[in-house]
């Protein structure tokens, strides 16, 4: 039996982490104009150290797709964008899109559907031009920021955003909402301190 299974009966069924760390009483639900779809290979679900589940318990508008799966494969149907959502997949692609506002003028008074990949950075390249669907929705970049925080996986790409960063990130642009990125920055500061100690101190 994995360390894994051996420690479930001391997590959080919902944070996923050791109860003593339990995060939940931490995370205020936000709702938005914005819907997000964030599309996950199946593998990632059970891992504490994926940030798209934080978004899924921080925001009302989000849900998560999974891919992967033999019995169930993904659909671009799955994702129900509707036809007065202005759809948008968050990925620095070539010849993507900036976030800015110009962006904002052009889309003014419409509602976004925030499509947003959670893998490695080839993954979500990949599964935009392979998927059928994806490839025709409009790909968006961040403009720089503030440099990542997560530290909860190694990366080869320096200052690398998380999934839940990059997501805070374009809701403040989206939702011109300096206060609920500040907050979703705060909740994802104490998911990742919680997470290093608990790994430091509870899961041996």
């Amino acid at each position: 039996m994995n360390k894994r299974r051996l420690t479930s009966s001391k997590r959080c069924p919902r944070c996923k982490i050791n109860l003593k760390l339990c995060f939940c009483p931490e995370i205020k639900n936000h709702d938005t104009n914005t819907r997000i779809s964030i599309v996950m290979h199946h593998r990632e679900r059970v891992l504490t150290s994926n940030t798209a589940n934080l978004a899924k318990m921080a925001l009302e508008k989000c849900d998560i797709f999974y891919r992967g799966q033999l019995d169930k494969p993904f659909k671009i149907e799955d994702l129900n964008i509707q036809e007065d959502e202005v759809a948008i997949y968050l990925f620095p692609h070539e010849g993507a899109v900036d976030l800015d506002e110009a962006f904002l003028e052009k889309y003014k008074d419409k509602k976004f559907h925030l499509v947003v990949p959670d893998g490695s950075w080839n993954q979500a390249v990949k599964f935009h031009r392979r998927e059928k669907g994806l490839s025709e929705i409009m790909c968006v970049s961040l403009p720089p920021g503030r440099p990542g925080r997560y530290r909860l996986r190694k990366s080869n790409h320096e200052n690398k955003l998380s999934t839940f960063e990059a997501i805070a990130r374009a809701l403040g642009i989206l939702e011109n909402n300096s206060e609920l990125e500040d907050d979703l920055d705060r909740m994802f500061d104490t998911m990742v301190e919680r997470i290093i100690h608990s790994r430091n101190h509870y899961e041996n």
